[in-house]
């Protein structure tokens, strides 16, 4: 369905070039989930919105292919791109309060975008979002179609978000950590909500986060980012079994765990993430690496570097059997499974 090549996403700054997404490949199959894990600043959101047209300003450079069905969305003119948007491609985004308008109805939001791409009636179209808000688990939607989006709870925004990003039936759909800021209870319903659609619709999902305890219950396979680069990409249960690439293991190491010995203490990735002004040369995660060497200087390709998961490509300079090893110790010494 969707197939990204080399993606490259720059922007010039007052102290210099930022180089926010630099090389990342990756493709999305129909009806599938692909999660898209990191820090804060890895390049994830800005991968995302780039598909969706979101990043483009005279102070932005692209390089890349992105081929969704027939169309290049790197170089797609703006008339192209309000075609997709919504009917193709939808986003779920980070914040609903700051998402939604907040000066109008959520109904009247949904209502704007299906006239937007349907010759429908506004009649039609108003029952169309209030069978949305109900599919997404909204209670007395024919009600509630008439609030305002600091009227309802946090999650209720985001089912709302979710209802808006269905509303012209897509066959993909990015959702930019739309469990943040949502209490557990919430966030396994809206988890919920997305295999749902999945399931109902066959739509394919993005799926960025940070937390890896999300992507294990609802990701088919995961792609692993950081300092602007794909660092691994696996499918889930290889990744969580066999994680490869130091970085995936500090992010394991760091989920406290509810099951087996309480850990001696809860882990931390030393340092912080690079400024991508200045990245570090070679591996970018190799200055907050505790077994980088020499090689670590170079960039180092992603590959497949395991003979029974052929699928599964890791950006490291360690062999496996080295990585098998120092995982072991790392593990051990923290306290962790």
């Amino acid at each position: 369905m969707l197939q990204v090549e080399d993606l490259r996403v720059s922007f010039r700054t007052e102290e210099g070039e930022v180089k926010a997404v630099d090389g990342v490949s990756f493709s999305v199959e129909p009806g599938e989930i692909l999660a898209v894990v990191g820090e804060s600043g890895s390049g994830k959101s800005v991968t995302a919105m780039t598909l969706m047209g979101l990043t483009r300003s005279p102070n932005a450079t692209f390089g890349g292919t992105a081929h969704f069905g027939g169309t290049e969305l790197i170089g797609a003119s703006e008339e192209q791109l309000r075609r997709i948007r919504g009917p193709e491609i939808a986003m779920i985004f980070q914040n609903p309060m700051t998402a939604l308008n907040p000066v109008q109805r959520i109904g009247d939001q949904i209502v704007e975008q299906i006239r937007a791409h349907e010759r429908v009636s506004r009649a039609a179209a108003t029952e169309r979002a209030v069978q949305l808000l109900a599919r997404v688990g909204i209670p007395r939607p024919r009600e509630l179609v008439r609030s305002y989006a600091h009227e309802l709870s946090g999650g209720m925004r985001q089912r709302v978000m979710i209802g808006l990003a269905l509303s012209c039936s897509p066959r993909l759909i990015i959702a930019d950590e739309p469990t943040t800021a949502l209490d557990v209870t919430i966030q396994a319903q809206i988890l919920a909500e997305l295999e749902s659609l999945r399931a109902d619709s066959d739509v394919s999902i993005i799926l960025i986060t940070h937390d890896l305890g999300v992507v294990s219950q609802v990701a088919d396979r995961v792609l692993v980012m950081y300092g602007g680069r794909v660092v691994e990409q696996s499918d889930v249960d290889d990744l969580l079994d066999d994680p490869q690439h130091p970085y995936t293991w500090a992010l394991l190491a760091s989920v406290p765990r509810v099951d087996g010995e309480k850990p001696r203490r809860l882990a931390s990735i030393a340092g912080s993430p690079p400024s991508l002004l200045r990245p570090p040369p070679g591996c970018h995660f190799s200055p907050r690496c505790p077994h980088r060497y020499d090689d670590c200087s170079n960039v180092p390709p992603l590959a497949a570097k395991l003979v029974a998961a052929p699928r599964h490509f890791d950006r490291c300079w360690l062999t496996a059997e080295d990585k098998l090893r120092l995982r072991s110790v790392d593990f051990e010494r923290i306290g962790a499974k």
